[in-house]
Parts: structure tokens; sequence; C-alpha cells
């Protein structure tokens, strides 16, 4: 899917030569549900076999800026609704759970020195959100549309055992899709209203401490609606 994207958008630059078209910037609020869910267990499977799951939800309310140039509309499409292609940045971060995560991890053996008995919690956060969108009519107002999308997490550990490792901050890319109605008026304001959804590469950690840490592997996905306002030049 992104190699095609990335041979469609390189083609539009060439196209772009032979054809009119006008560059555009504008502000998107979108009401989105971040999804993820994810298993820690240990490293090598030796100190420890078990593994340990859990599924996180928030619903936020987030706020993007895009630049995007577009084509000249089809015979078949209404004004405004021509093949565009463009980039869009989300600002500041969301939560990824709309609570945080807590576990008391204790032992019942008599080997409590070497045990890592104790309190631990779990955060996460996204943010610079970094979109690169292609939209495509399909008739009249209607279009759908297609991204490549990248993120970066940042996890948020806390730990009353001493022992106990972080397993720090990561980017994942991801695949953005979407279908929704857009127009143009005649002083060239544009408006959107779509719905998008992005699933992200596997996410994939290992703990800052020896071979005796953890390993966290978590698929992070959102789905979102959105209103777009804009202005074409």
């Amino acid at each position: 899917m992104r190699k095609i994207l990335v041979i469609i958008l390189a083609s539009l630059f060439t196209f772009s030569v032979a054809n009119a078209g006008s560059f555009g910037i504008g502000a998107k609020a979108g009401l989105v549900t971040i999804d993820a869910s994810g298993t820690e267990a240990d490293k090598n499977g030796t100190a420890d076999t078990s593994t340990r799951t859990a599924s996180v939800d928030n619903t936020v309310v987030i706020p993007s800026l895009f630049a995007e140039y577009g084509f000249e509309n089809p015979s078949f499409a209404n004004t405004g609704n021509g093949i565009t292609f463009g980039i869009e940045y989300t600002p500041g971060s969301a939560d990824v759970s709309d609570d945080v995560l807590t576990r008391t991890d204790a032992t019942s053996d008599d080997n409590e020195a070497v045990q890592d008995d104790g309190d631990r919690s779990a955060q996460a956060s996204v943010e610079n959100y970094m979109n690169y969108y292609l939209e495509l009519p399909l008739f009249s107002s209607l279009y759908v549309r297609g991204g490549i999308a990248t993120i970066d997490v940042n996890t948020e550990e806390s730990s009353t055992i001493t022992t106990a490792g972080n397993y720090g901050n990561t980017s994942l890319d991801g695949t953005n899709l979407g279908i929704g109605f857009k127009g143009v008026s005649d002083g060239g304001f544009v408006w959107k209203f779509a719905y998008e959804q992005v699933n992200f590469d596997t996410l994939s950690l290992n703990s800052s401490t020896s071979d005796k840490g953890n390993k966290i592997t978590a698929d992070l996905d959102t789905k979102e609606f959105n209103l777009s306002i804009g202005k074409r030049f």
C-alpha cells in the first residue's frame, strides 16, 4: 500500500506541470478514538514464563494543520473535489489510555531477597503525528483518502522496585485510509467532513535492564470523525 502511494504521489508532481491546480492551507478538528493492546513478557522466557496482556483506549478531540495542492475537478466531481495531495501535522500529545494501569507484584516463596516485589504503573502518550496523504474523487462531493502516517510513542512507567527498568520511546509508521465529502465556496474556502482510520506497525520494545528484564509488543490504531476548513489560493 505504501509503495503504491509513493508512486502515485511522484506521478502527480509530473501531472501538475500540464494541469492547473491551487495550493491550500487549513485546520482540522477530529474526534479520535485511540485503541491499543499489548503483551509484556520476560526477554528470554526463562526467568518468568508468564505473559501480561492489556487493552486500553481513549477518546480525545485533536486539532491538526494541513497544507495541500488540489487539481481541477474531473467532470464527474463537484467543484473543489479534484485530485489532492498534501501533508498534515498534529501538534501536542494525547494519552493512549484514559487511565493509568497499575499492578502489585508479590511472591509467595522464601527467597524474598532476590524478588522484584512492589507496585508498578504504566501509561503511554503519542505526539508528533504526521500524515502524507492523497485524496481521489469518487463522485460529486464524495472522495477517498490514502496516506502514510508517522507518530512518536512515549512510554511512561513508574515503580517502587529499585531494579525496575524503563522502555523508552519510539516512532511508528502507519497507513491512513478514509472516506468523506468535500467542496469549495466561490471565495476559495474548502470544507471537508470525513471518517478516517490509521493502522500503525507493531510496537516492540525491550526494557533498559539486563537480560532479566521484560519486553513489550503492542498494536496501536486510531479511528476518527473530523471536520476540516481551509482556504485555496
